[in-house]
């Protein structure tokens, strides 16, 4: 009777962790596949004007103080600058206001009736 050979622990792991490697692998290169195109994402994302629930309110805060600024805007909606500058980049885009010109405050157009 041939006496079986015993493997050897060490290839015995090398071998576990290359297998979970390649599952790794596979895993990862499915999650990529399936990941959305980021200009896509984009594009949905900034063509969403006027989406903000605030953004009607922010309209009329500008409107009413004639000037437009993310500090303004933070002050009277008690809101981040983040969200208060894409309000005023949303703005701008609606040609609700001006663009930006320095430290000047921006310019609003009166509304179309």
């Amino acid at each position: 009777m041939a006496k079986k050979k015993r493997a050897n622990p060490e290839i015995e792991q090398i071998k576990t962790e290359l297998m979970s490697l390649k599952i790794r692998q596979r895993r990862l290169e499915e999650f990529l596949l399936n990941f959305p195109n980021v200009d896509d994402y984009i594009r949905s994302w900034t063509s969403d004007i006027g989406d903000d629930e605030l953004f009607n309110e922010t309209v009329k805060i500008v409107r009413k103080y004639d000037r437009a600024s993310a500090s303004l805007l933070q002050r009277r909606l008690m809101i981040g600058y983040a969200r208060a500058a894409h309000l005023i980049d949303q703005m701008e885009e609606k040609g609700i206001i001006g663009s930006a010109n320095g430290a000047e405050p921006r310019k609003v157009f009166k509304a179309k009736k």
